[in-house]
């Protein structure tokens, strides 16, 4: 005899794993996710920083702009020295994703 609600609890399982907020970028961590991810870097010195971030709610929602422009802008820089990625994912309800861009 087979469990009367197994295909609604196998329905729900696979939207609640498939479709969660994720920053999309870099290890994926199905609870928690917290971590920055160099992208270049010149070894340059700099004294200017500007941060871009998109946004996602239960993957469902995602608002924002992360480019590398919108960063520099951000930070008034002329010159960029590196560009990194955090992300942030917390239970798959809320991920965030920001370009941080460092410069002069």
């Amino acid at each position: 005899m087979e469990f009367p609600y197994f295909r609604l609890v196998c329905f729900i399982s696979f939207i609640f794993t498939s479709s969660c907020a994720s920053s999309g970028f870099g290890t994926q961590g199905l609870l928690f996710e917290d971590q920055r991810i160099s992208m270049m870097e010149t070894g340059l010195f700099a004294n200017k920083e500007g941060i871009a971030c998109a946004k996602s709610y239960l993957g469902l929602l995602a608002l924002g702009d992360a480019s590398v422009e919108v960063s520099q802008k951000n930070g008034n820089i002329k010159e960029i020295t590196s560009i990194e990625l955090e992300s942030y994912n917390f239970l798959g309800i809320y991920a965030k994703l920001c370009t941080v861009t460092k410069g002069n």
